[in-house]
Protein backbone atom coordinates (compact mmCIF):
# COMPACT_ATOMS: atom_id res chain seq x y z
CA UNK A 1 0.00 0.00 0.00
CA UNK A 2 1.11 3.16 -1.21
CA UNK A 3 0.70 6.57 0.55
CA UNK A 4 2.05 10.29 -0.74
CA UNK A 5 2.08 13.24 1.92
CA UNK A 6 2.44 17.07 0.27
CA UNK A 7 0.38 19.04 2.77
CA UNK A 8 3.40 19.37 4.70
CA UNK A 9 6.77 17.67 4.92
CA UNK A 10 7.09 15.80 2.16
CA UNK A 11 6.26 11.74 2.27
CA UNK A 12 5.89 8.70 0.82
CA UNK A 13 5.21 5.17 2.27
CA UNK A 14 5.00 1.75 1.38
CA UNK A 15 3.00 -0.85 3.88
CA UNK A 16 3.47 2.31 6.47
CA UNK A 17 7.21 2.37 6.30
CA UNK A 18 9.29 5.48 4.77
CA UNK A 19 10.09 5.57 1.39
CA UNK A 20 14.50 7.02 1.60
CA UNK A 21 14.10 10.07 -0.16
CA UNK A 22 17.30 12.07 1.91
CA UNK A 23 18.83 14.35 -1.53
CA UNK A 24 17.13 17.41 -2.15
CA UNK A 25 16.43 17.75 -5.83
CA UNK A 26 15.46 14.01 -5.91
CA UNK A 27 13.03 14.92 -3.25
CA UNK A 28 11.50 17.96 -5.72
CA UNK A 29 11.59 16.10 -8.25
CA UNK A 30 8.86 13.45 -6.65
CA UNK A 31 6.62 16.42 -5.16
CA UNK A 32 6.98 17.73 -9.06
CA UNK A 33 5.94 14.91 -10.30
CA UNK A 34 2.91 14.14 -7.49
CA UNK A 35 1.59 17.75 -8.84
CA UNK A 36 1.25 16.12 -11.64
CA UNK A 37 0.17 12.88 -10.92
CA UNK A 38 -1.10 10.62 -13.30
CA UNK A 39 0.29 12.85 -16.29
CA UNK A 40 3.28 12.56 -18.42
CA UNK A 41 5.13 15.47 -17.78
CA UNK A 42 7.68 16.70 -20.45
CA UNK A 43 11.36 16.40 -19.39
CA UNK A 44 11.90 20.30 -20.91
CA UNK A 45 9.47 21.34 -18.18
CA UNK A 46 10.86 18.91 -15.61
CA UNK A 47 14.45 20.67 -16.56
CA UNK A 48 12.63 23.78 -16.48
CA UNK A 49 10.34 23.54 -12.98
CA UNK A 50 13.97 22.02 -11.17
CA UNK A 51 16.33 24.24 -11.82
CA UNK A 52 14.91 27.29 -13.82
CA UNK A 53 16.98 29.53 -15.92
CA UNK A 54 20.22 27.94 -14.66
CA UNK A 55 19.89 24.44 -15.49
CA UNK A 56 22.91 21.92 -15.18
CA UNK A 57 25.17 21.84 -18.40
CA UNK A 58 23.79 17.38 -18.69
CA UNK A 59 20.05 18.14 -17.16
CA UNK A 60 18.70 15.61 -19.32
CA UNK A 61 21.36 12.98 -18.07
CA UNK A 62 21.14 14.35 -14.41
CA UNK A 63 17.06 14.50 -14.49
CA UNK A 64 17.43 10.67 -15.43
CA UNK A 65 19.75 9.99 -12.56
CA UNK A 66 16.81 11.28 -10.01
CA UNK A 67 14.27 9.28 -11.73
CA UNK A 68 16.44 6.39 -11.42
CA UNK A 69 16.59 6.90 -8.07
CA UNK A 70 13.29 7.05 -7.61
CA UNK A 71 12.03 4.21 -9.05
CA UNK A 72 14.52 2.16 -7.17
CA UNK A 73 12.86 3.22 -3.94
CA UNK A 74 8.92 3.05 -5.26
CA UNK A 75 9.05 0.74 -8.10
CA UNK A 76 9.69 0.92 -11.82
CA UNK A 77 5.62 0.17 -12.20
CA UNK A 78 4.72 3.70 -10.86
CA UNK A 79 7.42 5.90 -12.92
CA UNK A 80 7.05 5.35 -16.28
CA UNK A 81 9.14 6.60 -19.17
CA UNK A 82 6.21 8.05 -21.60
CA UNK A 83 7.34 10.05 -23.88
CA UNK A 84 8.01 13.13 -24.17
CA UNK A 85 8.68 12.30 -20.39
CA UNK A 86 7.85 10.83 -17.43
CA UNK A 87 4.38 9.41 -15.69
CA UNK A 88 4.22 9.32 -12.09
CA UNK A 89 0.96 6.43 -11.20
CA UNK A 90 -0.98 7.80 -8.14
CA UNK A 91 -3.73 5.49 -7.42
CA UNK A 92 -6.81 6.81 -5.74
CA UNK A 93 -6.72 8.23 -2.27
CA UNK A 94 -2.80 7.51 -1.89
CA UNK A 95 -2.25 11.10 -2.55
CA UNK A 96 -3.30 13.67 0.87
CA UNK A 97 -3.88 16.35 -1.54
CA UNK A 98 -7.17 14.02 -3.11
CA UNK A 99 -7.69 12.71 -0.16
CA UNK A 100 -8.28 16.69 1.26
CA UNK A 101 -10.07 17.66 -1.76
CA UNK A 102 -12.23 14.89 -1.52
CA UNK A 103 -13.48 15.30 2.10
CA UNK A 104 -13.80 19.01 1.27
CA UNK A 105 -16.21 18.64 -1.45
CA UNK A 106 -18.28 15.70 0.69
CA UNK A 107 -18.79 18.82 3.27
CA UNK A 108 -19.88 21.23 0.96
CA UNK A 109 -22.58 18.96 -0.05
CA UNK A 110 -23.94 18.37 3.73
CA UNK A 111 -24.15 22.27 3.39
CA UNK A 112 -25.98 22.71 0.38
CA UNK A 113 -28.09 19.73 1.95
CA UNK A 114 -28.52 22.22 5.21
CA UNK A 115 -26.52 20.22 7.46
CA UNK A 116 -24.49 23.08 9.12
CA UNK A 117 -23.29 20.49 12.17
CA UNK A 118 -22.31 17.80 9.77
CA UNK A 119 -20.20 20.31 7.64
CA UNK A 120 -18.55 21.39 10.63
CA UNK A 121 -17.19 17.52 11.25
CA UNK A 122 -16.95 17.07 7.67
CA UNK A 123 -14.51 20.24 7.18
CA UNK A 124 -12.32 19.37 10.60
CA UNK A 125 -11.79 15.81 9.07
CA UNK A 126 -10.66 17.30 6.01
CA UNK A 127 -8.45 19.74 7.37
CA UNK A 128 -6.81 17.19 9.75
CA UNK A 129 -5.08 15.68 6.89
CA UNK A 130 -3.01 18.90 6.90
CA UNK A 131 0.45 18.49 8.79
CA UNK A 132 1.98 21.70 8.48
CA UNK A 133 2.68 24.43 5.13
CA UNK A 134 2.21 22.46 1.61
CA UNK A 135 5.91 22.55 0.15
CA UNK A 136 7.94 24.60 2.06
CA UNK A 137 10.95 22.38 2.07
CA UNK A 138 10.81 24.02 -2.32
CA UNK A 139 10.08 27.37 -1.56
CA UNK A 140 13.53 28.17 -3.55
CA UNK A 141 12.60 25.90 -6.57
CA UNK A 142 10.47 27.57 -9.44
CA UNK A 143 7.68 25.17 -9.30
CA UNK A 144 6.55 24.87 -5.73
CA UNK A 145 5.49 28.96 -5.14
CA UNK A 146 2.60 28.65 -7.46
CA UNK A 147 1.56 25.03 -6.24
CA UNK A 148 1.93 26.51 -2.66
CA UNK A 149 -0.09 29.52 -3.28
CA UNK A 150 -2.72 27.33 -4.78
CA UNK A 151 -2.83 24.81 -2.09
CA UNK A 152 -2.76 27.20 0.78
CA UNK A 153 -5.86 29.16 -1.56
CA UNK A 154 -7.87 25.53 -0.75
CA UNK A 155 -7.05 25.45 2.86
CA UNK A 156 -7.86 28.44 3.59
CA UNK A 157 -11.48 28.32 1.67
CA UNK A 158 -11.94 25.28 3.70
CA UNK A 159 -11.02 26.57 6.95
CA UNK A 160 -13.55 30.05 5.91
CA UNK A 161 -16.13 27.01 5.32
CA UNK A 162 -15.66 25.32 8.32
CA UNK A 163 -16.17 28.55 10.00
CA UNK A 164 -19.22 29.51 7.87
CA UNK A 165 -20.89 25.83 8.73
CA UNK A 166 -20.21 26.72 12.71
CA UNK A 167 -21.59 29.99 12.04
CA UNK A 168 -25.33 28.31 11.07
CA UNK A 169 -24.94 25.63 13.73
CA UNK A 170 -25.72 28.53 16.02
CA UNK A 171 -21.76 28.96 17.31
CA UNK A 172 -21.87 32.94 16.71
CA UNK A 173 -19.67 33.65 19.99
CA UNK A 174 -17.98 30.47 20.11
CA UNK A 175 -15.85 31.09 17.00
CA UNK A 176 -15.48 34.65 17.21
CA UNK A 177 -11.80 34.09 18.38
CA UNK A 178 -11.40 31.72 15.73
CA UNK A 179 -12.28 34.51 13.14
CA UNK A 180 -10.07 37.16 14.76
CA UNK A 181 -7.22 35.45 14.14
CA UNK A 182 -8.39 34.64 10.46
CA UNK A 183 -8.79 38.16 10.00
CA UNK A 184 -5.23 39.04 11.25
CA UNK A 185 -3.42 36.16 9.21
CA UNK A 186 -5.21 37.39 6.19
CA UNK A 187 -5.84 40.79 6.36
CA UNK A 188 -6.80 41.88 3.11
CA UNK A 189 -9.24 38.69 2.41
CA UNK A 190 -12.55 39.61 2.75
CA UNK A 191 -14.65 36.57 3.10
CA UNK A 192 -13.35 36.18 6.84
CA UNK A 193 -14.19 39.93 8.24
CA UNK A 194 -17.71 39.45 6.78
CA UNK A 195 -18.21 36.37 8.71
CA UNK A 196 -16.72 38.10 11.81
CA UNK A 197 -19.01 40.93 11.68
CA UNK A 198 -22.33 38.26 10.85
CA UNK A 199 -21.24 36.34 14.15
CA UNK A 200 -20.68 39.52 16.24
CA UNK A 201 -23.82 40.48 15.22
CA UNK A 202 -25.28 37.32 15.87
CA UNK A 203 -23.91 37.10 19.20
CA UNK A 204 -25.25 40.66 20.10
CA UNK A 205 -22.51 43.05 19.31
CA UNK A 206 -23.76 44.83 16.81
CA UNK A 207 -21.39 47.95 17.97
CA UNK A 208 -18.27 45.97 17.25
CA UNK A 209 -19.65 44.60 13.73
CA UNK A 210 -19.91 48.06 13.10
CA UNK A 211 -16.39 48.79 14.11
CA UNK A 212 -14.88 46.05 12.78
CA UNK A 213 -16.73 47.36 9.42
CA UNK A 214 -14.94 51.10 10.26
CA UNK A 215 -11.52 49.57 10.75
CA UNK A 216 -11.67 47.29 7.66
CA UNK A 217 -12.70 50.83 5.01
CA UNK A 218 -9.68 52.54 6.20
CA UNK A 219 -7.54 49.48 5.69
CA UNK A 220 -8.13 48.91 2.50
CA UNK A 221 -8.42 52.65 1.62
CA UNK A 222 -5.30 53.10 3.40
CA UNK A 223 -3.14 49.66 1.86
CA UNK A 224 -5.16 49.42 -1.42
CA UNK A 225 -6.79 52.84 -2.14
CA UNK A 226 -10.12 50.99 -2.32
CA UNK A 227 -13.03 50.64 -0.73
CA UNK A 228 -14.46 47.26 0.67
CA UNK A 229 -16.46 44.78 -1.86
CA UNK A 230 -20.26 45.45 -2.38
CA UNK A 231 -20.76 42.39 -0.05
CA UNK A 232 -19.35 43.68 3.10
CA UNK A 233 -20.86 47.04 2.29
CA UNK A 234 -24.13 45.36 2.10
CA UNK A 235 -23.40 43.24 5.55
CA UNK A 236 -22.94 46.83 7.01
CA UNK A 237 -26.16 48.25 5.76
CA UNK A 238 -28.12 45.16 6.94
CA UNK A 239 -26.99 45.81 10.57
CA UNK A 240 -27.22 49.52 10.45
CA UNK A 241 -31.11 48.56 9.38
CA UNK A 242 -30.59 45.58 11.54
CA UNK A 243 -32.45 43.38 9.26
CA UNK A 244 -33.91 40.18 10.42
CA UNK A 245 -32.09 38.20 7.21
CA UNK A 246 -29.05 38.26 9.28
CA UNK A 247 -30.37 36.04 11.67
CA UNK A 248 -31.10 32.88 9.23
CA UNK A 249 -29.00 31.02 8.00
CA UNK A 250 -26.92 32.64 4.41
CA UNK A 251 -26.16 30.44 1.49
CA UNK A 252 -22.56 28.57 2.18
CA UNK A 253 -19.95 29.66 -0.44
CA UNK A 254 -19.54 25.59 -1.63
CA UNK A 255 -16.55 26.26 -3.98
CA UNK A 256 -14.69 29.35 -3.46
CA UNK A 257 -13.17 31.34 -1.09
CA UNK A 258 -13.81 34.24 -3.40
CA UNK A 259 -17.80 34.26 -3.68
CA UNK A 260 -19.85 36.72 -2.52
CA UNK A 261 -23.55 37.59 -2.75
CA UNK A 262 -23.04 39.25 -6.08
CA UNK A 263 -21.94 36.15 -6.99
CA UNK A 264 -24.76 33.91 -5.85
CA UNK A 265 -27.22 36.23 -7.58
CA UNK A 266 -25.08 35.93 -10.84
CA UNK A 267 -25.79 31.93 -10.40
CA UNK A 268 -29.48 32.42 -9.80
CA UNK A 269 -29.58 34.47 -13.05
CA UNK A 270 -27.72 31.85 -15.07
CA UNK A 271 -30.12 29.01 -13.43
CA UNK A 272 -33.05 31.31 -14.42
CA UNK A 273 -31.82 31.97 -18.10
CA UNK A 274 -30.79 28.06 -18.66
CA UNK A 275 -34.36 27.35 -17.51
CA UNK A 276 -36.10 29.80 -20.08
CA UNK A 277 -34.15 28.15 -22.92
CA UNK A 278 -35.32 25.19 -22.09
CA UNK A 279 -38.86 26.10 -21.90
CA UNK A 280 -38.71 27.99 -24.96
CA UNK A 281 -37.01 24.49 -26.57
CA UNK A 282 -33.77 25.75 -27.13
CA UNK A 283 -30.74 23.58 -26.98
CA UNK A 284 -28.01 24.42 -24.10
CA UNK A 285 -25.33 22.98 -26.10
CA UNK A 286 -23.97 26.05 -29.03
CA UNK A 287 -21.60 25.94 -31.48
CA UNK A 288 -18.87 28.16 -31.11
CA UNK A 289 -16.86 29.28 -33.52
CA UNK A 290 -13.32 31.66 -32.15
CA UNK A 291 -12.34 33.07 -35.63
CA UNK A 292 -10.78 30.52 -36.73
CA UNK A 293 -11.34 27.07 -38.29
CA UNK A 294 -11.57 25.41 -34.95
CA UNK A 295 -15.04 24.75 -33.51
CA UNK A 296 -16.27 23.25 -30.63
CA UNK A 297 -20.08 22.50 -28.85
CA UNK A 298 -19.73 24.19 -25.23
CA UNK A 299 -22.55 24.67 -22.48
CA UNK A 300 -24.36 27.89 -21.58
CA UNK A 301 -21.83 28.28 -18.62
CA UNK A 302 -18.71 27.85 -20.77
CA UNK A 303 -20.29 30.47 -22.72
CA UNK A 304 -20.19 32.76 -19.61
CA UNK A 305 -16.74 31.57 -19.11
CA UNK A 306 -15.24 32.59 -22.52
CA UNK A 307 -17.00 36.02 -22.29
CA UNK A 308 -15.43 36.25 -18.88
CA UNK A 309 -11.86 35.47 -20.08
CA UNK A 310 -12.20 37.72 -23.25
CA UNK A 311 -12.76 40.62 -20.72
CA UNK A 312 -10.23 39.70 -18.69
CA UNK A 313 -7.99 39.83 -21.20
CA UNK A 314 -8.81 43.02 -22.52
CA UNK A 315 -8.20 43.95 -18.24
CA UNK A 316 -5.05 42.74 -18.55
CA UNK A 317 -4.15 44.47 -22.12
CA UNK A 318 -4.80 48.01 -20.12
CA UNK A 319 -2.78 46.53 -17.73
CA UNK A 320 -0.03 45.97 -19.22
CA UNK A 321 0.52 49.29 -20.61
CA UNK A 322 0.39 50.82 -17.40
CA UNK A 323 3.10 48.21 -16.18
CA UNK A 324 5.36 49.46 -19.39
CA UNK A 325 4.69 53.66 -18.14
CA UNK A 326 5.79 52.71 -14.59
CA UNK A 327 9.11 51.10 -15.60
CA UNK A 328 10.13 53.73 -17.92
CA UNK A 329 9.27 56.20 -14.89
CA UNK A 330 11.15 54.53 -12.62
CA UNK A 331 14.09 53.47 -15.04
CA UNK A 332 13.80 57.35 -15.86
CA UNK A 333 14.37 58.38 -12.54
CA UNK A 334 17.30 56.11 -11.84
CA UNK A 335 19.29 56.73 -15.22
CA UNK A 336 18.64 60.80 -14.68
CA UNK A 337 16.36 60.97 -17.94
CA UNK A 338 13.71 62.33 -15.71
CA UNK A 339 13.39 64.42 -12.79
CA UNK A 340 11.85 62.74 -9.22
CA UNK A 341 8.99 65.08 -9.75
CA UNK A 342 8.22 64.18 -13.13
CA UNK A 343 8.65 60.40 -12.66
CA UNK A 344 6.48 60.88 -9.59
CA UNK A 345 4.09 62.78 -11.73
CA UNK A 346 3.79 59.61 -14.08
CA UNK A 347 3.44 57.34 -11.43
CA UNK A 348 0.46 59.34 -10.06
CA UNK A 349 -1.15 59.43 -13.73
CA UNK A 350 -0.79 55.41 -13.94
CA UNK A 351 -2.06 55.18 -10.89
CA UNK A 352 -5.40 57.04 -11.86
CA UNK A 353 -5.61 54.89 -14.98
CA UNK A 354 -5.33 51.41 -12.16
CA UNK A 355 -8.16 52.78 -10.47
CA UNK A 356 -10.76 53.39 -13.40
CA UNK A 357 -9.34 49.70 -14.08
CA UNK A 358 -10.02 48.32 -11.07
CA UNK A 359 -14.01 49.84 -10.85
CA UNK A 360 -14.56 47.65 -14.20
CA UNK A 361 -12.91 45.10 -12.57
CA UNK A 362 -15.43 45.55 -9.47
CA UNK A 363 -18.27 45.69 -12.10
CA UNK A 364 -17.34 42.57 -14.06
CA UNK A 365 -19.98 39.72 -13.93
CA UNK A 366 -18.07 36.78 -12.77
CA UNK A 367 -19.51 33.14 -13.61
CA UNK A 368 -20.53 30.92 -10.68
CA UNK A 369 -17.12 28.67 -11.66
CA UNK A 370 -14.37 27.49 -9.14
CA UNK A 371 -11.74 28.86 -11.29
CA UNK A 372 -13.29 32.44 -12.73
CA UNK A 373 -14.32 33.63 -9.03
CA UNK A 374 -10.61 32.45 -8.05
CA UNK A 375 -9.04 34.38 -10.89
CA UNK A 376 -11.39 37.99 -10.21
CA UNK A 377 -10.55 38.04 -6.52
CA UNK A 378 -6.53 36.87 -7.09
CA UNK A 379 -6.34 39.53 -10.27
CA UNK A 380 -8.09 41.90 -7.91
CA UNK A 381 -5.32 41.96 -5.23
CA UNK A 382 -2.42 41.47 -7.62
CA UNK A 383 -3.48 44.80 -9.07
CA UNK A 384 -3.82 46.60 -5.60
CA UNK A 385 -0.55 44.60 -4.55
CA UNK A 386 0.83 45.94 -7.12
CA UNK A 387 -0.69 50.01 -6.67
CA UNK A 388 0.75 49.52 -3.42
CA UNK A 389 4.48 49.02 -4.51
CA UNK A 390 4.14 51.80 -7.13
CA UNK A 391 2.51 54.09 -4.38
CA UNK A 392 5.81 53.66 -2.48
CA UNK A 393 7.82 54.37 -5.28
CA UNK A 394 6.38 57.64 -5.81
CA UNK A 395 6.09 58.92 -2.65
CA UNK A 396 10.05 57.96 -2.52
CA UNK A 397 10.38 60.14 -5.24
CA UNK A 398 8.54 62.55 -4.12
CA UNK A 399 11.47 63.08 -1.08
CA UNK A 400 14.36 63.32 -3.60
CA UNK A 401 15.42 66.60 -4.90
CA UNK A 402 18.51 65.40 -7.24
CA UNK A 403 18.68 62.44 -9.62
CA UNK A 404 19.09 58.98 -7.39
CA UNK A 405 21.97 57.55 -9.64
CA UNK A 406 23.47 54.38 -8.74
CA UNK A 407 21.28 54.18 -5.57
CA UNK A 408 19.03 51.67 -4.91
CA UNK A 409 14.78 51.74 -4.35
CA UNK A 410 13.61 51.62 -0.60
CA UNK A 411 13.12 48.22 1.03
CA UNK A 412 9.65 48.73 1.54
CA UNK A 413 9.21 49.08 -2.04
CA UNK A 414 10.94 46.09 -2.87
CA UNK A 415 9.65 43.99 -0.75
CA UNK A 416 6.06 45.59 -1.96
CA UNK A 417 7.11 44.18 -5.57
CA UNK A 418 7.91 40.37 -4.58
CA UNK A 419 4.56 40.31 -2.75
CA UNK A 420 2.64 41.99 -5.67
CA UNK A 421 4.66 39.15 -8.25
CA UNK A 422 3.57 36.80 -6.02
CA UNK A 423 -0.19 37.60 -5.92
CA UNK A 424 0.19 38.24 -9.94
CA UNK A 425 1.90 34.46 -10.38
CA UNK A 426 -0.84 33.24 -8.13
CA UNK A 427 -3.21 34.67 -10.29
CA UNK A 428 -1.58 33.40 -13.46
CA UNK A 429 -1.75 29.42 -12.04
CA UNK A 430 -5.60 29.98 -12.36
CA UNK A 431 -6.22 32.37 -15.16
CA UNK A 432 -3.57 30.89 -17.97
CA UNK A 433 -5.41 27.41 -17.86
CA UNK A 434 -8.54 29.24 -18.68
CA UNK A 435 -7.42 31.51 -21.60
CA UNK A 436 -5.37 28.51 -22.95
CA UNK A 437 -8.88 26.64 -23.04
CA UNK A 438 -10.59 28.99 -25.01
CA UNK A 439 -7.42 29.18 -27.52
CA UNK A 440 -6.39 33.09 -26.16
CA UNK A 441 -2.85 33.72 -25.06
CA UNK A 442 -1.25 32.74 -21.70
CA UNK A 443 0.08 35.61 -19.71
CA UNK A 444 4.12 36.29 -17.20
CA UNK A 445 4.07 38.10 -14.52
CA UNK A 446 6.02 40.64 -15.42
CA UNK A 447 3.69 41.76 -18.21
CA UNK A 448 1.14 43.49 -16.15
Amino acid sequence: MYEFRLLGPLEALIDGNPVNLAAAKPRALLALLLLHRNRVVPTEKLIDELWGDEPPARATKTLQVYVSQLRKELGPERLLTRAPGYELRVAEDELDVDRFEKLVAEARERMAAGDAAGTVEGMRRALAVWRGPALLEFRTEPFAERAAARLEDLRLAAVEDLLHAALEAGEAAAIVPELEELVASNPLRERPRELLMLALYRAGRQADALELFRHTRELFVSELGIEPGASLRELEQAILRQDTELLRSIPASGASPAESRPHRRLALWVLVGVAALAAAGIVAALLVHDGGSNSRITTTADLQVRSFVYKLENFLVQSHDGRAQVTRAIAGAFDCSLTPDVAAAQLDQVQRNRQSLLEQVAALNVPDSEGALQASNLFQKATHASIKADWIYRDWLRTRTACPRGGHPPAAARAADARATALKRRFLVVFDPLAKSFDRRVWNANEF
